[in-house]
């Protein structure tokens, strides 16, 4: 039910993203730059996820679509910083309401009560997952 749910939810994430021009892969690209500008193709695959053959694929096809530019890096030469493009920040009201949106409609009829519930479900359950893929958290540190 969980990967159905996320299926519908992804042709519907698509669908409303290509009216403003963006891929569904390039949205957590976005995101993290929103958070913060200026990052390497390395903190990029870090910060989303992702590996990085497809980091770096996905990031040519953001400089083909003019959603971000590359830059040296100051402070080593060896590495570029990826910035987004003025189109990039246009796009960043559009794509946070389009994101509030869906989460809206997909929780249509739900209280808030439930809605708090499933958050702690999915948390939870997200949260397993990632321990069976990478292993266990590591203990916090005793103090």
């Amino acid at each position: 039910m969980v990967n159905h749910a996320a299926r519908l939810l992804s042709q519907a994430i698509t669908a409303r993203l290509a009216a403003l021009g963006v891929s569904l892969g390039q949205l957590p690209t976005l995101l993290a730059l929103y958070e913060q500008d200026g990052l390497t193709q390395s903190d990029l695959a870090r910060r989303t996820g992702v590996e990085q053959p497809t980091m770096a694929l996905n990031l040519r096809r953001m400089e083909r679509d003019g959603l971000i530019a590359r830059t040296p890096d100051p402070s080593d030469a060896r590495r570029a910083l990826v910035t987004l493009t003025l189109r990039a920040h246009e796009l960043r009201d559009p794509v946070q309401e389009l994101r509030a949106g869906i989460d809206a409609e997909s929780l249509t009829g739900f209280t808030p009560a439930e809605h708090a519930r499933l958050r702690d479900f999915l948390d939870r359950m997200t949260a397993n997952l990632d321990a069976m893929v990478n292993g266990p958290a590591p203990a916090p540190p005793v103090s």
